[in-house]
Parts: structure tokens; sequence; C-alpha cells
């Protein structure tokens, strides 16, 4: 980036660099860029912290991730890599204060898995009492619904059975004296002749 200026606003730097004033703050914060204020609070670029902010945005418009970006400026020493902290680093606490204290976080611990397991042991004996009442008047439910469709299917049943016969006997009746009638006396006829 050609430089222009010693010092750019925070708008001029955007207008420059074709994006938004948040992108520039966000650019602050994701790479923690500590960008000086003047006597009123506004920020303002340096020339230097102007052309980082215009090579994080080259980067972005490359396609580059933040995370890619920070490891490359960090690399090339642009922006401060940040301090490892030491995860074998213990922290020592003079002992009546380590004591004490381990003693009152031992006691709030078991008090609170004390306070836990009572809660969570009634919430499992309330959940099992509504599922077992539930289950007792699903069961009673569908005892009372099968005995229901019994019996009307009995009923339909035994109207069925009612027309069968119904119909039977109007059959009976019809053919009493009809051909079924001289069929049986002319065969019963022959037979004793």
């Amino acid at each position: 980036m050609d430089v222009l200026k010693e010092r750019y606003t925070i708008t001029e730097l955007s207008q420059y660099l074709n994006v938004t004033d948040h992108t520039l703050r966000f650019y602050e914060k994701e790479f923690q860029i500590k960008v000086p204020k003047d006597e009123r609070g506004r920020r303002y670029y340096t020339t230097e912290l102007a052309n980082i902010m215009y090579q994080i945005k080259t980067m972005r418009d490359e396609g580059l991730e933040i995370k890619a970006i920070r490891k490359i400026l960090q690399r090339e020493n642009v922006i401060e890599t940040p301090e490892v902290i030491n995860s074998e680093v213990s922290l020592t606490v003079p002992n009546k204060i380590n004591e004490a204290a381990l003693a009152e976080f031992k006691s709030i611990f078991m008090a609170l898995k004390d306070e836990i397991s009572c809660t969570v042991s009634n919430e499992f004996s309330l959940t099992k009492e509504h599922i077992s009442k539930e289950l007792t008047k699903n069961k009673l439910e569908l005892g009372a619904c099968i005995e229901n469709n019994m019996r009307k299917l009995e009923t339909k049943m035994d109207k069925h059975f009612q027309d069968v016969d119904d119909c039977l006997s109007k059959w009976r009746k019809k053919n009493q004296s009809g051909i079924f009638k001289k069929l049986i006396g002319k065969a019963f006829q022959k037979s004793i002749l």
C-alpha cells in the first residue's frame, strides 16, 4: 500500500481499504492490534498500522481464514504472539489459606453433591410414578376400548345371524309348497312303490 498520510482516521482508512469501520474494529480485536487514540479519544492509524490492516484485508480477499492470517502475521513478527501459559505452573498459595479453602470447597461440594443427589433421586421417583400412572391409565383405556369394540362386534354379528335366519325362514316358507316339495313327494312315492 502506498503511504499517502502519516495518520488515518478510522473512516478514512475504511474508505481507502474499501471496508467498513466495523471490519477494522473486528481486525483490531481478532489480531489484538492496539490502535492509539487522539486527544479527543478517536482512533487514528499510523502508517505501520494502516499497512497491517492492508495486509489483513488482502489476505482475507485471497480467501485465507482469520487463524491462518494470524499465524502468518505472528511468524513474520507483524503482530505479537500471545504468551503461552505453561500448564505445569501450579498456583502456590500459603498452606493456611490453601487448607482452609480446600476444606471449605470440600464441604461446599459435598453439600452440593448431596443436594444434587437428593434432587435427582426425587425427580427420578416422581418420573417413575408418573410413568407408572400413565401406563396404568393407558392400559385401562385400551382394555375399555377393546371391550367396547367387542360388544359392537357381537351386536353386529347377532344382527347378521338374525338377518340370515330371517332370510332362511322366508325362503323356506316360500318354497314349502314349491318345486322341492313336489320333488321330495315324487321321490317319496317312488320309494314306497
